[in-house]
C-alpha cells in the first residue's frame, strides 16, 4: 500500500501508536526490584532473624525471648519497636524517591513517562498510615479464629508495599505488576495472620501444619523479596519483547 495514501497513513499512525504504547510500559520493573531489596534490608530488624527458635532434646521448641512489637513487618522478635518504626518511615520514602529518580531519568531518555507522581505521594504516605494502623490495632494481640487466623496481626509495613505496588499496577496498567503485588501481599497476610511457619488449614486440611525452618523471620522475608525480584525480571523481559511484538503486529495486521 502506498504510504502516502489515506490507508497507508492510517496504518503508519496505528504502527506508531502501538510502538509508543509498547515503549511506555515496563518502567515498573525497577520499583519492584527496589522494594524487593527493601524487604531484604528489613532482615536486621529482628533479634534472631535466622535462628528464632530454641529446640529441646525431645524435639519440642519455643521462641527465643524477646518482644514482638509488630512494627518490623513480620511477627518475629524484633530488636526495637522504635528502630523498626524509624526504618520504615525513613527507607519507605527514600525508596519512592529512588523510584521517582528512575522515572524522571527514563522519561528524559525515551521521551515517554506515566503519571507516577500521585503514586509516589500516596505510596509514601502508606508507610505512615500502616505504621499508625499497627499501633491502633495493638498488632499481634488480636484474638485468633478457630482456623488459627489472627486478623489483628495482618496489618504491617510489608502490606503497605503490596498496596503501593497495586496502585502502581493500576497506573501503568500492568497485569504482571498486579499479579506480583497480590502474591506478595497474600503471602504477607498468611505469614502474619497464621503465624510464621504455620501452614493454613485450607492448604493442608483439616488442621493445617507447620514448617520448622519458617519459624525464622529471614526465611520468610527472602521468599517475599524473591517474589518481587522475579516479578521485576518478568516485567523487564516482557517490556523488552513488547516493541518487537508491536512492530510485528503492525506489519502483519489480522
Amino acid at each position: 500500500m502506498d504510504p502516502q495514501s489515506p490507508g497507508g497513513m492510517l496504518d503508519e499512525v496505528d504502527r506508531l501508536r502501538r510502538l509508543t504504547r509498547a515503549r511506555s510500559r515496563g518502567a515498573a520493573a525497577v520499583p519492584l526490584a527496589i522494594f524487593g531489596l527493601l524487604t531484604l534490608a528489613s532482615i536486621p530488624l529482628y533479634s534472631n532473624p535466622f535462628d528464632a527458635m530454641q529446640w529441646q532434646p525431645d524435639g519440642s521448641g519455643f521462641s527465643k525471648p524477646g518482644s514482638i512489637s509488630g512494627y518490623a513487618g513480620l511477627n518475629g522478635n524484633d530488636r526495637s519497636g522504635a528502630l523498626s518504626i524509624a526504618f520504615w518511615l525513613v527507607t519507605g520514602p527514600l525508596s519512592y524517591l529512588a523510584c521517582a529518580w528512575w522515572f524522571r531519568r527514563r522519561a528524559a531518555r525515551v521521551g515517554l513517562t506515566m503519571r507516577w507522581q500521585p503514586w509516589a505521594y500516596v505510596g509514601t504516605a502508606l508507610f505512615a498510615v500502616f505504621v499508625f494502623a499497627v499501633f491502633a490495632q495493638d498488632h499481634g494481640l488480636g484474638d485468633a479464629h478457630p482456623s488459627g487466623f489472627t486478623e489483628g496481626s495482618v496489618i504491617s509495613p510489608l502490606l503497605a508495599i503490596a498496596v503501593g505496588l497495586l496502585i502502581l499496577a493500576r497506573v501503568e496498567r500492568s497485569p504482571g505488576v498486579a499479579v506480583t503485588a497480590v502474591a506478595y501481599g497474600g503471602l504477607c497476610v498468611i505469614m502474619n495472620g497464621y503465624g510464621l511457619g504455620q501452614i493454613p488449614p485450607w492448604i493442608v486440611p483439616p488442621y493445617g501444619g507447620m514448617i520448622d525452618g519458617l519459624f525464622n523471620p529471614a526465611l520468610n522475608l527472602i521468599p517475599l523479596a524473591c517474589v518481587l525480584l522475579f516479578g521485576a525480571l518478568a516485567v523487564h523481559l516482557r517490556a523488552r519483547a513488547r516493541p518487537r511484538l508491536a512492530m510485528a503486529a503492525a506489519q502483519n495486521p489480522a
